[in-house]
């Protein structure tokens, strides 16, 4: 019998209210950011036992969030960035010398060879940016390398020699020293690298070259970051703020005021002081932006240094002055600055032990709900559960490495590849390895430590290209020297 038409009105009304089986809908992933400071030791942070007062913005938002207190990345610029990147030690990616791209051309970070966090990101539905610097490519020759490794947008300074600074003589003495590993030379070279700072280079989405005349780098990039938030807050974004605040060779040679400094610094110290502290401010600002934007609840930011400062700075901490760490595969160099801030999504006020930057990558992949690559090895662990309160640690020791050294540490003990142990909670600045057989604790750390160290790979993947860099090319020199 056919249903009267005002009852069958009446079901589809009632039907229209019965929650669909489907279930509700998901929660939309957090949007993810990573801020990285350019070469800044953990004796500049108050937050890290620092005396200097030069980061009170970063030390709050530190104490909020999840603070490491052992952080390990490769002791320079690229082979840090790469691991943070890729997830991937320098053993399996090839970087374990600095290779300076930007500068010297040879070769960079080959999309066919290697999948960043960015792409997997973007992949996943997440728009992808960043500004600041790359460094680990030579953008003019690889224009749309950065949209191949996963950026969408990006705002970079190219970090090549400033051609408006160089004429052909100069050119040719410096292509010919690359080839001649003149490491002495290359070292003046570098200060015609494209600014960074006061009117600086920038390269915009692989574009054109450009110089923003009258502006402040770090000001420039801190705008296309809250730009780039501001315009595509309604769906979930990755930004990879990678600022160039506070490189220690930048800041001895940076004799002006900074933007808000009512003086010039008189020493490299104080130049690179007043750097860290306008870095700060800025992340205070990005956090700010974050709040007046409506993201910060759903935003999960991780905040970190690349490398140790410069061997020609020092800062005071824990009552002892600290000697910048650069190149080094000391503490002061490998041992950097981390922590998360999320106050929704990461249950603050804790400090931890151990990370390292291959744990990055992983980490923003499950907060993301993004699948790992295929047939890569990642050697990164998820930090996403215990980040979120849910899980304990998923570390137990981390792992550095910068050619010829390798090093393995746990909350209180490092060993390096030679067999030296240090206990670093009674010898900071590693000067007595620890004899074996005088400490029952210190033999075991030494045997579970030798045991991490020999399960991972002994070889080194080869780069199909010669290291490109100050470092490396010194090494050629002093062995060609010995033959």
């Amino acid at each position: 019998m056919p249903t009267p038409p005002r009852l069958f009105l009446l079901a589809v009304v009632l039907a229209s209210f019965i929650p669909v089986a489907r279930g509700a809908p998901a929660a939309r992933p957090p949007n993810l950011v990573v801020i990285l400071l350019d070469n800044i030791g953990q004796e500049w942070f108050g937050s890290y036992g620092s005396e200097e007062k030069c980061t009170p913005q970063m030390d709050r938002l530190a104490a909020a969030g999840v603070r490491f207190e052992n952080c390990y990345t490769p002791v320079v610029c690229g082979p840090s960035r790469v691991q943070l990147l890729t997830g991937r030690y320098p053993f399996r990616t090839g970087w374990y010398l600095h290779h300076d791209a930007a500068l010297y051309g040879g070769g960079g970070l080959d999309p066919k060879r290697e999948i960043t966090i960015a792409r997997v990101l973007r992949d996943a539905g997440y728009r992808t940016g960043m500004a600041g610097k790359w460094q680990v490519n030579h953008l003019y020759q690889e224009p749309g390398v950065l949209r191949a490794h996963g950026f969408d947008e990006s705002l970079v300074v190219p970090m090549s020699i400033d051609r408006d600074r160089a004429d052909a003589a100069f050119m040719a003495r410096y292509e010919r020293a690359i080839a001649e590993n003149d490491d002495v030379h290359l070292l003046d070279a570098t200060r015609r690298i494209e600014s960074r700072y006061a009117d600086p280079v920038v390269m915009r989405d692989g574009g054109a070259r450009e110089v923003r005349r009258g502006k402040f780098g770090p000001d420039v990039f801190q705008e296309f970051a809250i730009d780039f938030m501001t315009r595509h807050r309604d769906r979930p974004f990755f930004f990879y703020h990678a600022m160039v605040l506070a490189h220690g060779a930048n800041a001895a040679t940076h004799a002006a005021a900074l933007p808000g400094e009512t003086t010039a610094p008189k020493t490299p110290n104080e130049a690179f002081a007043a750097m860290v502290r306008y870095a700060d401010r800025q992340v205070g600002e990005f956090f700010a932006a974050l709040d007046r934007l409506g993201l910060r609840d759903n935003t999960i930011v991780v905040v970190a240094t690349d490398n140790g400062s410069d061997a020609t700075l020092s800062g005071r901490r824990h009552g002892r002055v600290v000697k910048g760490g650069l190149y080094q595969m000391t503490e002061n160099g490998g041992n950097v600055v981390c922590f998360v801030n999320s106050p929704r999504l990461v249950p603050g006020g804790r400090t931890s032990a151990l990370i390292d930057f291959s744990d990055i990558f992983p980490t923003l992949a499950a907060f993301a709900g993004a699948p790992r690559p295929r047939g890569v090895a990642i050697d990164g662990r998820s930090y996403a559960e215990y980040l979120r309160g849910r899980a304990p640690l998923p570390r137990e020791w981390i792992f550095n490495q910068y050619r010829p050294h390798r090093v393995v540490r746990d909350a209180r003990f490092k060993l390096w590849g030679d067999g030296r142990l240090f206990d670093l909670a009674a010898d900071p600045g590693e000067e007595r390895p620890v004899p074996a057989g005088s400490s029952a604790a210190a033999d075991a750390a030494r045997a579970r430590l030798a045991a991490a160290l020999a399960s991972l790979p002994q070889q080194d993947a080869p780069l199909p290209f010669a290291h490109r860099s100050l470092s490396a090319f010194k090494q050629r020199r002093e062995a060609a020297a010995k033959k």
